[in-house]
């Protein structure tokens, strides 16, 4: 067990940040996506973040609003996982102190349960059965957070289970097309080991946000990737890197501030790292809060 957080159940600091997305942003570099690798009959799909992409807190790009499958305004985010980088000082804010949990806006969370699709085709020999089985695991630890019982038989259904027979096409940078897709391929963005893609309801009463689609990808072109960092610790934990990426599934944001650096969601990753692989006092907490 990982050191315990002191936390007082807060509300989201990220909301301050949302607000900021309505009425000014900062530019920044964009992180394309490129070169997607799916499956062989697909040869690559090529995925790129629009130029207009603007980062609104630490790798947080807005995509723009646009409009989902069933005709309703939305938003899209990308959520990008940096290679360790030096974690900010408790004074410095971005998440921490006493609550070291975020939202990527207070109250939008999954109010409608949908399927997800795995391509688990990749380059770095992982079992395909190993990635299916361990999305489905951590999105259950997330879900049993959530329902407060943690290996519990009965959980929260939030996410949904895998659509096996869905095919992936791309993460949706413009608009979403109704489809929540996971896989790996190539990001074109220094450092950068995943991207996370949420479209959903970001402002307004808290009552009426929510979350409509997310998807996924796992770079496997800068870094190589393991089932088990404790035996290859010179590559990337594929459990350690999802169960965080499927946190900003589920509506949760990252943490920088180092008070928060044992948190399955701070915002940082490394080679060999497995800590994350489940989820600490301050993630409990926070998925609890955001779904009761």
């Amino acid at each position: 067990m990982r050191k315990s957080v002191t936390l007082t159940l807060l509300g989201s600091v990220f909301i301050l940040l949302i607000a900021g997305f309505m009425v000014s942003f900062v530019l920044a570099a964009k992180p394309d996506l490129v070169q997607a690798s799916v499956t062989p009959s697909k040869n690559n799909i090529y995925v790129v973040i629009p130029e207009n992409a603007v980062e609104v807190a630490p790798g947080v790009f807005s995509l723009g609003a646009s409009i989902d499958v069933d005709g309703s305004l939305v938003e899209g985010y990308a959520i990008v996982h940096y290679k360790n980088r030096n974690a900010k000082p408790s004074w410095a804010g971005g998440g921490g102190g006493n609550t070291c949990y975020g939202f990527l806006a207070s109250g939008a969370k999954w109010k409608n349960i949908e399927p997800y699709i795995v391509n688990a085709t990749n380059t770095e020999g992982l079992n395909e059965d190993f990635v299916k089985s361990n999305i489905a695991s951590d999105i259950s630890a997330w879900e049993d957070a959530a329902d407060g019982l943690v290996d519990s038989i009965v959980t929260k259904n939030i996410l949904g289970d895998e659509n096996l027979l869905g095919v992936v096409d791309g993460v949706d940078e413009v608009s979403p097309d109704g489809k929540n897709e996971v896989y790996f391929g190539s990001i074109d963005s220094s450092g950068a080991i995943a991207v996370t893609i949420v479209w959903g309801v970001f402002s307004g009463p808290p009552s009426t946000r929510k979350l409509v689609e997310w998807d996924q990808v796992y770079d496997q072109v800068d870094f190589e990737w393991t089932e088990n960092a404790l035996v290859e610790p010179s590559k990337m934990d594929f459990w350690n890197i999802a169960i965080h990426e499927l946190g900003h599934s589920f509506g949760m944001n990252d943490l920088y501030n180092s008070e928060c650096s044992e948190e399955t969601m701070y915002g940082y990753g490394t080679e060999g790292e497995t800590k994350k692989r489940d989820l600490n006092a301050g993630d409990i907490a926070g998925i609890k809060k955001l779904y009761s």
